[in-house]
């Protein structure tokens, strides 16, 4: 009962977080990262904490006035998480780090996701021997979000998806590398 009751408490606030934040254009990195949490931890309940993770941030002195997209992170995680730990025949780790980079001229976020679970080639493999045919969407439809969201703030925001390789240049995990241009106000408008 305790554990459906925590279960609960923790999906409704996410999903009143979810709610809340998708009908804004911009969502502060601290409630980003708090919705993050929160689906992570819901994860980690529902497959038994099959995996940990960490999320840090560096360089941040103030995730409550920096604006970037809401739920751009999300998507990567669940990838992480359903596509590379839920395969793995022992614990995984799943580690998030942002760290802030300034100029003169802009001022970014540099996010790492990384993964120690099978990696995108065997993932692949096991996706098209399932009999599902269900496809996944969401990093089509961030990419799609992050296109727009472009065009039309010049936001400069794009992402890469590598193996993670060790010593014997074998597989090890997944590395998602994303930069995100950021506002320190919503009224800020965005430079080139």
């Amino acid at each position: 009962n305790k554990l459906a009751s925590d279960y609960l408490t923790r999906f409704s606030r996410l999903i009143r977080m979810v709610l809340m934040s998708s009908s804004k254009k911009l969502i502060t990195l601290e409630d980003e990262l708090e919705m993050l949490r929160l689906y992570l931890d819901l994860e980690r309940l529902r497959f038994k904490d099959a995996f940990d993770y960490s999320i840090t941030t560096t360089n941040i002195v103030d995730a409550g006035a920096i604006f970037v997209p809401p739920l751009l992170l999300q998507p990567f995680c669940e990838n992480a998480v359903w596509h590379g730990l839920m395969h793995k025949d022992s614990k995984g780790l799943l580690v998030v780090s942002i760290h802030e980079a300034k100029s003169e001229n802009e001022k970014v976020l540099h996010c790492m996701i990384e993964d120690d679970g099978i990696g995108r080639q065997k993932a692949a493999e096991l996706k098209s021997k399932s009999a599902e045919s269900e496809k996944s969407l969401g990093l089509k439809i961030t990419t799609e979000r992050l296109a727009l969201f472009n065009q039309e703030k010049n936001f400069s925001t794009f992402y890469k998806i590598e193996d993670i390789l060790n010593d014997n240049n074998e597989v090890t995990g997944t590395r998602v590398q994303i930069r995100i241009k950021y506002k320190e106000s919503i009224e800020e408008p965005i430079s080139i």
